[in-house]
């Protein structure tokens, strides 16, 4: 049976999740897929990577804003794994589907099969 979520319950779920993706992060030393998604959804990056020497998070974006034949131009950015939380809340959506978007990535792992409801 699915459970229903408001917008508040969404929020609440990602940031305790974000605590034990970011802790999962340093204990297995890469980062976790469901991070990776909300990454790349919320930062728009193409890659992203851990580096556990120096415990920073390192993302690529593309700085094209055509398609193009040739390689896209990549602008590499990288920042401490303890404001990743900041940083996708900087680019928080709120919209229907990206909150379900949310709680899809979260579910299984990070919650029980939660459904959204706004």
């Amino acid at each position: 049976m699915a459970t229903y979520l408001t917008q508040s319950d969404v929020n609440s779920l990602l940031k305790t999740s974000m605590e034990k993706m970011i802790s999962e992060c340093r204990s297995t030393k890469h980062v976790p897929g469901e991070l990776v998604e909300l990454i790349k959804h919320n930062l728009y990056a193409k890659y992203v990577t851990y580096d556990p020497a120096t415990d920073y998070i390192e993302i690529g974006l593309n700085e094209s804003k055509h398609p193009t034949t040739t390689y896209t131009t990549i602008k590499v950015s990288s920042f401490p794994l303890n404001e990743i939380w900041g940083r996708l809340m900087t680019n928080y959506k709120q919209q229907p589907g990206d909150l379900e978007f949310y709680t899809k990535i979260l579910e299984g792992k990070y919650s029980n099969n939660a459904r959204i409801r706004l």
